[in-house]
């Protein structure tokens, strides 16, 4: 039984530290995205996507290249509005 405790110790260990080393990773990602939007003053908006009327979804916090590529396929998905307001800079 010992044998098993100490493996299963090790392992829960292991998770812990994966889950950890995780959280960091998003944490540096979130950061980096943060310090060059700042450094390059890209704007970022949030976006409404409505079909007869209704809202579907609302996607916040996107990029230009996101706001492009959601305006291209617009038609192919059947939206057909969107309403696009841009967010104050650097406001995450």
């Amino acid at each position: 039984m010992s044998k098993f405790r100490t493996f299963s110790t090790v392992t829960r260990g292991a998770g812990y530290l994966a889950m950890a080393l995780n959280q960091m990773l998003k944490l540096a990602a979130n950061g980096t995205r943060f310090a060059l939007d700042s450094i390059a003053d890209r704007k970022r908006y949030d976006i409404e996507l409505l079909v007869e009327g209704t809202v579907i979804e609302t996607k916040e916090n996107q990029s230009g290249y996101q706001l492009s590529r959601i305006v291209r396929i617009m038609g192919e998905v059947g939206v057909d509005r969107a309403i696009i307001s841009s967010k104050p800079n650097n406001k995450s």
